[in-house]
């Protein structure tokens, strides 16, 4: 599903598994080669290209991809907590934009967490399972959150 033309190609693979939240199920964007598109339960949650981490298909990822790129100076690493990964859109942008950075990413639902692992990884990100009060408390002081 794309968000310009806002259907799915017929012939687009998916993968899914019931999670915390609903069904959630990866599904190829028709317009872009190597994009994915993570919806729960039918609603689109997070867009992930893997061939440009730099595109944000979601106005709310483009906007706190500008707060990232205005955090620090350009490339500078930061120290990022994720929480919520989605299919770690953000994670991926942080990783392109700002090599070096460290990243944790707090998400309640294995399940979900297991999809992106196997169907779009990702090295370098650590990955906690569970709530985030609870598992983000070892990351210290976080220059961002979301």
């Amino acid at each position: 599903m794309t968000r310009a033309t806002g259907r799915r190609s017929a012939s687009a693979p998916t993968d899914s598994v019931d999670g915390v939240h609903g069904r959630a199920e990866l599904l190829r964007d028709a317009d872009r080669r190597a994009a994915w598109m993570l919806l729960v339960d039918g609603v689109p949650q997070s867009h992930v290209d893997l061939d440009d981490p730099g595109y944000l298909d979601f106005e709310y990822v483009r906007r706190l991809g500008h707060v990232i790129d205005t955090a620090a100076p350009s490339a500078q690493p930061l120290r990022v907590l994720h929480l919520g990964a989605g299919a770690l859109t953000l994670a991926r942008y942080v990783t392109a934009t700002r090599p070096g950075s460290t990243q944790l990413a707090v998400e309640v639902d294995a399940a979900l967490v297991g999809l992106v692992r196997r169907r779009l990884p990702l090295r370098g990100i650590r990955i906690r399972i569970g709530d985030a009060r609870r598992c983000s408390s070892g990351f210290g002081p976080a220059r961002l959150t979301w």
